[in-house]
């Protein structure tokens, strides 16, 4: 662990007294108000928040004093311990320890001091047990006595002069870096002025406007220099070592891994890096569920780690790499690696209707669905994970820090997932960019390449443009589609592509010009806008125009959905559709009658024995139509037909009734549930029953 800075321990310090100061109101208020639920609540979390910072910057005295206050006020909350002056007055003097070493910090750099007395004291009040507050207290004076000094005991006194930092809310710092962007825009404005008149001056041949031209050139220059580093420093101001994130990690892997029955050992290097406080504070929960993820999904047990000829002990390894003003996190584990055939298997059963591209998806390409709720290959369920909860808050708190993720694994050998993220959120980086005569914004973090490609380059396949880039073959729209597909201003040669990638798929996105690499602050989207999805706010321009920054995920999904729509066409056009059909009656010879027939007509057919079997498979697959019988045991094709409805993939879908009970009221409930058809068993017909379908499925 990176020594912890200054600063970093100054704010420290100076928040464990703030939250002293209001802890020892809510400890007389409670006192007062017979201990009143919200200030019982809002006592304990500034009590667990000293004790969790104490224990991520390394100050255990401090962390051991906080955490026995937390228990006593537990035992008050549970009515086991009375709040009484005694109490009062033992809690005070504790606070005051936890102040003095707060104190010594900023002296001497640690908080440690023997405070064994003050933990029996804590740990008998919390028990319940009585004490003599008299004898604390004495002990405490003789003990003070024989270790502190008078001068020492003064120098814990601050004067005002002596203090060196003070606390500022993030809020504020905030909305100084949103006027340090004003300031950069109207910057951009003046440097806009700047060119108009050195045009006025080559127009008109006036030299005597070069002197004041050159100046304000130098000046605006200065002025530009000036702002950027001023504002780098007021970034600065929310920048934290990333080690406080780090630190905890290592007891957590040892402790969890003992709970799993596993051998694990950490790798986790000293770092300096620091990077925003927002970013740092969704970091945690990221790394803590690919941390559980590895432990539960990835290492093996020892057992099988012996078998596979590995070491009985496995390793997660965490490292971080800055690269300009990105950091990139390599959570990395020695484990059995990722399963994509079990993963493929599980995404057609969960995604029937993608079934064929599923099958065709390559190993990058399926790991996307390991960031899908509720997707998990695991069979079996632990404390730990295995409900499919967990890698797609993983990949949601991602893209809340505007970062992106990737999987990479090798079987037998082990997976990395690996994040790469901007050092600060206190700016948007992106591309200025142009289509078809309007500006937008595109965000940097989800371009992975710019190109350009002649008209004459493309390959075209199933009525769609695509481009080979590192020997893979990359889809390519035009961004004009998304806003008006009648006009396009780009009559050049060749188009300007950035290839944009969003759950491990790549698209390109053809613009008519790629203009400038900017860095600004975000601004809100005005009302009129926020129902565009593909937008996500505003910035402004060298003009101070507003300019749209687009939201690349919802803009590739849309580029997807018109994709899948051309082939879908194309298909439907060379080759026959497979119709999947389901026949259900408890009757076996019906079965294999319908089943025949319908298999001759060119259907694909599965059937099942009673409702509930029927159900149950249309729950495990996707049928384009399903034939029931309406009395049957366990479930009759009524609830059946109910059930179905209810049903999100089979709400609208065709339900044909095959019954012998063709009375006024059975009808009319078969109508009510919405009934495709309804065939009379008594009136069977081989061509009824096949023009019936061919007709519901559209294939007649």
């Amino acid at each position: 662990m990176a020594e912890i800075s200054s600063d970093i321990t100054e704010s420290y310090v100076s928040e464990v007294k703030e939250l002293l100061e209001a802890s020892r109101k809510d400890i007389i208020n409670l006192k007062v108000s017979q201990n009143d639920p919200e200030t019982m609540v809002s006592l304990l979390r500034k009590l667990h928040t000293i004790k969790g910072n104490s224990r991520m910057l390394g100050f255990p005295t401090i962390e051991k004093l906080s955490h026995a206050l937390e228990d006593i006020y537990k035992s008050v909350k549970d009515g086991q311990v009375k709040n009484t002056d005694r109490l009062v007055r033992l809690v005070f003097t504790v606070a005051d320890k936890i102040s003095e070493c707060a104190s010594m910090i900023l002296k001497r750099g640690s908080d440690a001091q023997n405070i064994t007395l003050y933990l029996q004291y804590c740990d008998k009040l919390a028990a319940g047990e009585l004490i003599d507050i008299e004898s604390f207290l004495d002990e405490i004076k003789r003990e003070r006595g024989e270790k502190i000094d008078d001068d020492e005991d003064d120098e814990f006194n601050e004067k005002v002069s002596e203090i060196q930092s003070i606390r500022i809310k993030l809020s504020r710092v905030n909305e100084i870096i949103a006027s340090f962007d004003s300031m950069i825009t109207r910057e951009f404005h003046l440097k806009h002025q700047l060119a108009e008149l050195q045009r006025f001056e080559e127009e008109t041949g006036n030299h005597a406007l070069s002197k004041i031209r050159k100046q304000f050139e130098n000046d605006i220059f200065a002025l530009e220099t000036s702002i950027f580093s001023v504002q780098e420093q007021i970034f600065d101001l929310r920048m934290l070592p990333i080690g406080i994130v780090l630190r905890p990690l290592e007891n957590t892997i040892a402790l969890e891994a003992m709970n799993l029955n596993k051998k694990v050992r950490c790798s986790i290097p000293e770092t300096d890096i620091s990077i925003d406080k927002v970013i740092l504070e969704e970091l945690g929960d990221i790394l803590m569920h690919l941390i559980r993820n590895a432990l539960d999904h990835g290492i093996e047990s020892p057992e099988e780690r012996k078998a596979a000829g590995k070491s009985e002990e496995g390793c997660i390894s965490i490292s971080c790499v800055r690269e300009t003003k990105h950091i990139e996190i390599r959570v990395t584990d020695d484990g059995q690696g990722l399963n994509y055939d079990k993963i493929r298997s599980k995404a057609c059963k969960v995604y029937p209707e993608r079934l064929e591209e599923i099958k065709n998806m390559s190993e990058r390409e399926l790991s996307q669905f390991l960031f899908q709720s509720g997707f998990s290959t695991k069979d079996s369920v632990t404390e730990l994970s295995g409900r499919g909860v967990g890698l797609d808050v993983v990949w949601a708190n991602v893209e809340k820090i505007k970062g992106r993720i990737k999987v990479e694994s090798t079987p037998g050998e082990g997976t990395s997932f690996i994040l790469r993220f901007p050092l600060s959120l206190s700016t948007l980086q992106g591309l200025f960019i142009s289509s078809n005569r309007d500006k937008y914004l595109i965000p940097s973090q989800h371009i992975v390449d710019i190109i350009h490609r002649k008209k004459s380059e493309y390959i075209n396949l199933q009525n769609q443009n695509y481009i080979k880039l590192e020997d893979q073959l990359i889809p390519c729209f035009s961004l004009s589609t998304l806003f008006d597909e009648q006009k396009s201003f780009n009559d050049k040669d060749a188009d300007s592509i950035l290839i944009a990638e969003y759950m491990e798929q790549r698209i390109g996105i053809i613009v008519e010009e790629v203009q400038q690499f900017v860095s600004l602050v975000v601004k809100p989207l005005p009302k009129a806008f926020r129902n565009f999805s593909i937008l996500q706010g505003i910035v402004f321009d060298e003009h101070y125009d507003i300019v749209p920054i687009l939201h690349v995920p919802d803009i590739l999904k849309k580029f997807k959905s018109l994709r899948g729509y051309d082939i879908k066409k194309y298909e439907a056009a060379t080759r026959k559709r497979t119709v999947r059909l389901l026949v259900i009656d408890d009757s076996d010879t019906t079965r294999q009658i319908e089943k025949t027939i319908l298999e001759g007509a060119g259907f694909a057919v599965d059937t099942a024995f009673d409702g509930l079997d029927g159900l149950e498979k249309a729950k495990e697959k996707q049928y384009d139509l399903i034939l029931t019988d309406k009395d049957m045991p366990r479930m009759t094709g009524l609830v059946l037909l109910d059930n179905l409805r209810r049903m999100e993939q089979y709400k609208d879908s065709p339900v044909v009734v095959v019954s012998a009970d063709q009375t006024s009221d059975a009808i009319a409930e078969f109508d009510r549930l919405r009934a495709s058809a309804i065939i009379s068993k008594s009136a069977f017909e081989r061509g009824k029953l096949i023009s019936t379908v061919k007709e519901l499925v559209g294939e007649a």
